[in-house]
């Protein structure tokens, strides 16, 4: 039965496991695409692997080899034995404890594992009303809502168990007060109806029946999506807004987090805070949204005759290996297709896009509003692609090798949205960029080739700059006074050559503090003989971000002191990310220790430090220094000599410690890092650790070049056994 939290189970279960890996099934059922899947989750995919099941098969072998591991294989449909076979076989390598766990909704599934089966089952009563009430009714006085509770619970029972009935329900009942809007939903006629063909809960149609006509429209889109894959907030967004469903940023974020709150779309547990993270439909949601697009939002693999190919407006399709002309030659009877979105589903090596389908397909579909060819590493765009897409709002060529954009672009007088992050090979945007009238988010992050042109200011419509790189100083570079202008600028700003700034005057043209919309900053000055620290300190000291900063990156700083907001932990209250290099004449490190949100710090090339002082860990009067740090890496600190150590259980939450090519560091280290789970030292000859330390949850050890660096441990026994991995060279 889909939605009793078969998933939610094992995420839970996973938790006990030193190596884990959680893989989709779902259908279609493809081996390769599993094992690949599942090298993965546990890191050691590379996109270099080609498709052959033996090699891929042995790989997974070797990783699996005498460790205790869980394999969750979720939503399984095949039920052909011999196929089970073949893909278990890596998995007899295992130590002892090691399990492997099939969630699936087909009895026939269970008959082919060869072990016992458990039913999840459904939710007693209690438990149903418990978790319908928090959803519903929390943040409210109960003793105010007597009446909602009661008919609440009339509704729990209806929802038969199912959490996710339970929490789609409750998702549509908590903004609504009136005892006669949970009335409605109690007695409305979608409960009586016989149950839909394919599987979709009378709860999920209430809470589809109760969006109001814009979230319909923007839910329905979504079945563009196929089951159990994660999509980017970011990208739905702006293919809503490419297709009119949505006018701005701002409102397609609020329509995307009302469809949260009714539990239609799912956050996926462990996806990254700072990418926005990833998202996904259940299967269950994923057939009421392909109910509610009626065809209009499909999947080309699931395309049946060209009737359907002709009604369809919104369209993916799984990137394949042969260039994709035969797949995509249909399409030439869509010519009111809207969307056209490719999706690497196989993370195939380099795909590469056929050029019949540059030349002959695309240039066709000229209703077409948004297009995505993100998943293309192989593709060179021919010069007169987009002369017949004059309707294109959305273009999505990220992480290809293109090395320039045809020039044909500039005919795009409605595009709206330019992704081109992550094109490594791109050189030069094309010189007449000023005729896309109507660009309002550029997104040119990750483009290290790509020196940002002067023109782009002349983009009188731009709302978003993502990436932005200001090289100052050049004939043909950027002023500080057009760095204060760009109030379009969001995501990640680079500021390179600082050392062409004069003085404090010059820098405070850059309005730093203004850009509320920019959350990774580097900063980043180049070799340079002059002296100037104070004045260096100055400008970095008007170069201060708004306080909204995530990660920081401050490189080649000629200062011999950092200034004092780098350790105001009121102003960088949400810092996560800090890297300090090659600052060479700093001899002291900035107080650090309070920032509150700093889980990432990396130190390296200061070669004035040789102490570690106190002052590090900020002031000692307040909480345990480094409290959120969880990774801390130093390296080429060539005169350090001295940590100095608290003992005052400073850095609780590090897991991750490294020390590199410290060739004058002895004396004493951290003692009760009860938090650290992986330790490297190399290339520290003179790092004698003679005090025993406590490092209870530690995992992998690592010593390379430093012969001193053997560590006496309390409870050596115990500390040996829990050690996955030991290093030494």
């Amino acid at each position: 039965m889909g939605g009793v939290g078969k998933t939610t189970l094992d995420e839970k279960i996973k938790s006990y496991f030193n190596l884990k890996a959680w893989f989709c099934v779902s259908e279609p059922y493809d081996a390769i695409r599993i094992t690949k899947g599942l090298l993965q989750e546990i890191g050691l995919f590379d996109l270099k692997d080609d498709n052959n099941l033996n090699q891929l098969q042995v790989k997974l072998k070797e990783s699996l080899y005498g460790k205790r591991f869980l394999i969750v294989l979720d939503d399984m449909w095949n039920d052909d034995y011999n196929e089970w076979n073949v893909l278990r076989t890596p998995f007899v390598q295992g130590d002892m404890g090691s399990k492997i766990i099939v969630t699936t909704r087909k009895k026939d599934v269970t008959g082919i594992m060869g072990s016992g089966e458990v039913n999840v089952g459904t939710l007693p009563h209690e438990a149903s009303w418990a978790l319908f009430k928090r959803h519903s009714l929390e943040n409210r006085d109960p003793e105010e809502h007597l009446e909602l509770e009661e008919v609440g619970k009339q509704i729990s029972d209806k929802c038969k168990g199912l959490p996710l009935a339970l929490k789609a329900l409750a998702g549509i009942l908590c903004s609504k007060s009136d005892v006669g809007e949970w009335t409605d939903v109690l007695r409305s006629e979608i409960w009586e109806l016989p149950r839909h063909p394919n599987g979709i809960l009378p709860a999920l149609m209430l809470s589809y029946n109760d969006l109001p006509a814009y979230l319909k429209q923007c839910f329905a889109f979504c079945a563009i999506y196929p089951k159990d894959y994660q999509f980017c907030k970011e990208q739905v967004i702006h293919l809503w807004i490419a297709n009119g469903l949505v006018q701005q940023l701002h409102s397609g974020n609020q329509y995307f987090n009302e469809l949260r709150l009714r539990s239609l779309l799912e956050r996926v547990p462990k996806s990254s805070e700072r990418d926005g993270g990833k998202f996904l439909m259940h299967d269950l949601v994923n057939d009421l949204a392909q109910t509610a697009s009626s065809k209009l939002s499909v999947r080309l693999e699931e395309c049946q005759g060209s009737h359907m190919l002709e009604q369809s407006r919104h369209m993916s399709y799984s990137v394949g290996k042969g260039g994709d002309f035969v797949k995509l030659k249909p399409l030439i009877k869509s010519e009111q297709l809207r969307t056209l979105l490719a999706i690497d589903i196989q993370h195939h090596y380099n795909p590469k896009l056929s050029k019949r389908v540059l030349h002959n397909i695309l240039p066709s579909l000229t209703s077409l509003r948004a297009l995505s060819l993100s998943c293309y590493k192989n593709m060179e765009m021919p010069n007169d692609l987009f002369i017949k897409l004059k309707l294109l709002r959305f273009l999505d060529p990220s992480q290809t090798c293109i090395k320039k954009l045809p020039d044909s672009i500039c005919v795009l007088y409605n595009l709206e949205t330019l992704l081109l992050s992550s094109c490594a090979c791109l050189e030069e945007l094309p010189l007449q960029m000023e005729k896309l009238i109507n660009l309002r988010h550029l997104d040119i992050s990750k483009t290290s080739r790509l020196k940002m042109p002067l023109h782009l200011s002349k983009l009188k419509s731009l709302q978003v700059l993502v990436g932005a790189e200001f090289l100052l100083g050049d004939p043909c570079g950027w002023r500080m006074e057009d760095l204060g202008g760009a109030h379009y600028l969001y995501g990640s700003l680079s500021i390179l050559e600082l050392q062409n700034v004069v003085d404090r005057m010059e820098a405070q043209k850059a309005k730093m503090r203004e850009k509320n919309h920019v959350e990774k900053l580097s900063l980043e000055w180049s070799e340079s003989d002059a002296n100037n620290s104070q004045t260096d300190r100055e400008i970095l000291d008007e170069l201060r971000p708004h306080t909204n900063i995530k990660e920081l990156q401050i490189s080649g700083y000629r200062g011999t002191q950092f200034p004092n907001w780098l350790a105001n932990h009121s102003f960088l209250k949400l810092l996560v990310q800090l890297s300090l290099s090659n600052c060479k004449d700093c001899f002291s490190l900035p107080a650090l220790g309070q920032l509150p949100s700093l889980k990432f710090l990396s130190i390296r090339g200061m070669l004035r430090i040789t102490e570690v002082t106190e002052k590090f860990y900020g002031s000692p009067s307040s909480k345990k220094p480094f409290n959120s740090l969880e990774k801390l890496k130093f390296a080429k600190m060539l005169e350090w000599k001295q940590w100095h150590v608290l003992g005052n259980g400073e850095f609780p939450a590090l897991q991750n410690l490294s020390i590199d090519d410290c060739p004058k560091l002895v004396g004493k280290f951290p003692e009760n890092l009860c938090s650290l789970t992986k330790l490297s030292i190399s290339r520290c000859p003179e790092l004698n650790l003679e005090t025993p330390i406590q490092l209870s949850s530690l995992k992998r050890f690592e010593v390379d070049g430093s012969p001193k660096a053997g560590v006496l441990f309390n409870e050596a026994e115990l500390f040996t056994s829990q050690l996955e991995g030991i290093k030494t060279d």
